[in-house]
């Protein structure tokens, strides 16, 4: 126990020393109560943090270092804490801890609170710590990223008129392709491929703005899951082999009905292809497998291709991470994977990836079943 009073030096031991010194220097703000919870010792730290000089403070009840909406929740932490077996406890897990300077400023903090029984008495020491810096910094960067999103969605959504106006102008000439030259109609035809890949950028940033802001909307209902993921499978075989690859589908003859928005799905299906035949092997196999439990339907695309070390498997669902950081050549903003997984968590299912260098990948998501 540490006396509020100081020991004489010539009757201190070594240890006493160190350890009235580590509190004396600590930064963050020490204070032990009796069982009474009036305070008993009170460090610089907490001199500098809540404003009152240790002589003022010792002796006054704890209530002066907290905001009066708070005191009751306190002292009923207090209590609860000093019937149980728990020897140290960290304060605020459920909801902010406040403190209250001597000038009536409320701050935030973080504490954690020990106890010491001896004989019939309780001894508490309290270790808080003031988080005003990092809870505005914390708001600060939320702002910004607020920001930077708006003006993202702000900026692909103002582009996709010209965009637009490209496609069916390229397109448009297109159409009369026999009044063309060749070298015209391949030019147009680049022209228009590049419109369509600016346009999918577009809907990319517009998308994932969606998803972090929890604005991503899906139109959920009951359907046919092998119906499902046969129809989006189909439009996708034709990529699959024109990439020298083969498509093949392992689903059970049955699976129960799930909540899915079909569009949406068809996004996910084709995103996970897609970097399927980005990193298959060539010759190799892309596989779609399904399975059901009474709650959900999971879907598991597999590769057999170069697979993600175990250093970069953890960011593939950031955005704007690309497995080209991991030495490989791939062409992509690296959106699509974070897209895929907001859409399925809208869905109220999950997506996950396991992967091993030389071993393919395989990404599982899950789908909640109807009703």
């Amino acid at each position: 126990r540490i006396s509020s009073t100081p020991l004489k030096p010539e009757s201190r031991r070594p240890t006493e020393f160190l350890l009235a010194d580590i509190i004396a220097i600590s930064a963050d703000a020490i204070i032990c109560i009796d069982a009474e919870q009036r305070i008993t010792l009170f460090n610089d730290g907490a001199e500098r943090i809540f404003g009152w000089k240790a002589e003022e403070a010792i002796g006054q009840p704890l209530d002066v270092l907290l905001p009066e909406r708070i005191r009751d929740v306190h002292h009923a932490h207090i209590e609860r804490f000093r019937q149980s077996p728990d020897r140290a406890r960290r304060m605020g897990q459920r909801q902010e801890i406040s403190g209250l300077r001597k000038n009536g400023e409320e701050f935030p903090a973080e504490a954690a609170i020990a106890k010491v029984t001896m004989g019939d008495s309780v001894v508490y020491s309290v270790v808080l710590r003031d988080i005003t810096e990092q809870v505005e910094l914390h708001k600060r960067l939320q702002r910004a990223v607020f920001a930077r999103d708006e003006t993202v969605g702000v900026v692909a959504h103002d582009l996709r008129n010209p965009v637009s106006a490209v496609k069916m102008l390229s397109q448009a000439l297109l159409n009369r392709a026999e009044s063309l030259r060749p070298a015209d109609t391949e030019q147009l035809s680049l022209i228009r491929e590049a419109a369509l890949q600016m346009d999918r950028l577009i809907q990319d940033l517009l998308d994932i703005t969606r998803v972090e802001s929890g604005r991503l909307m899906i139109d959920a209902q009951p359907v046919t899951t092998i119906a499902l993921l046969e129809g989006s499978l189909r439009t996708l075989r034709p990529f699959v082999e024109a990439a020298g690859l083969t498509l093949v589908t392992d689903f059970p003859s049955t699976l129960p009905q799930v909540n899915a928005d079909p569009e949406r799905i068809g996004q996910v299906l084709s995103n996970l292809v897609g970097n399927a035949i980005k990193f298959g092997s060539d010759g190799g196999q892309i596989i779609v497998a399904a399975s059901a439990t009474d709650s959900e339907v999971t879907v598991a695309v597999t590769d057999r291709g170069r697979g993600i070390s175990a250093e970069h498997l953890p960011h593939i669902f950031d955005r704007f991470w690309q497995a080209s950081q991991s030495s490989i050549r791939t062409r992509g903003a690296g959106l699509g994977l974070p897209i895929a997984q907001g859409i399925i968590r809208a869905h109220g299912g999950q997506m996950r990836a396991e992967s091993a260098p030389g071993q393919g990948t395989t990404v599982h998501f899950t789908l909640p079943v109807a009703g």
